[in-house]
């Protein structure tokens, strides 16, 4: 997996972990799938952010189960124990067990079978710098969800400084993923719209022709 894919996986982790958990805060839905999808992808951007690689189970490229996440957590709690406590991966591990009936279809009566301590121990998953993701996204679709996100990865590559900040193009529409996501180290020979760069969702490179060619477009339009 290259690092362009990693960011992609990155994102969608977090907003899946954020807006299932947020959804359960609120007691907007069934909690049981959406504990499930929380737990899983919360749990997998802590584990790849940590030791990339090992959220994958062994043979082949499948992501592990949230109750495997949540042992190879615990094997590991000298390195996360500051962020995520023994009692969090505990309580994790008893939703995780408590949903599978309803989640497989496999209820009878009793649907509310994960109550406020587990949704706590979620968003105690927040606490990690591979997330801390629920106050941005709290109220945010999914769409809105994704894009910032993107726009804050995008963001990182650029100077804290706003005098340096303004010196360069703003992040701009990558050809090839349709993201905002091409990120650029300064203006083209035009000193009009972003020069060379590189999308960093999925790495697809701006080049001096890419410039010249978007700037004859943008003069000529269709007359060329």
């Amino acid at each position: 997996m290259d690092k362009f894919e990693a960011l992609r996986r990155s994102v969608m982790r977090r907003c899946v972990y954020a807006l299932n958990t947020l959804a359960l805060k609120d007691d907007r839905l069934p909690r049981d799938g959406a504990f499930d999808a929380a737990a899983a992808n919360g749990l997998a951007a802590i584990v790849a952010s940590e030791s990339s690689g090992d959220e994958f189970e062994k043979k082949g490229r499948w992501v592990k189960s949230p109750l495997q996440l949540a042992e190879t957590v615990s094997q590991k709690q000298a390195i996360w124990k500051s962020q995520i406590s023994a009692t969090v991966l505990t309580t994790l591990r008893e939703g995780i067990k408590k949903a599978q009936p309803v989640r497989h279809g496999g209820a009878d009566e009793e649907w509310d079978v994960l109550d406020e301590k587990h949704v706590g121990a979620l968003i105690a998953l927040d606490g990690h710098p591979a997330l801390q993701v629920l106050d941005d996204l709290d109220e945010k679709s999914f769409a809105e969800a994704v894009t910032l996100l993107y726009w804050l990865e995008t963001n990182e590559h650029y100077p804290a400084d706003q005098w340096e900040r303004s010196q360069m193009p703003d992040p701009g529409y990558c050809d090839d993923c349709g993201r905002q996501t091409l990120v650029s180290e300064g203006f083209d020979a035009f000193g009009i719209g972003p020069g060379e760069g590189v999308c960093i969702a999925c790495g697809l490179e701006r080049t001096y022709d890419d410039t010249v060619d978007d700037h004859l477009d943008w003069k000529f339009g269709d007359s060329q």
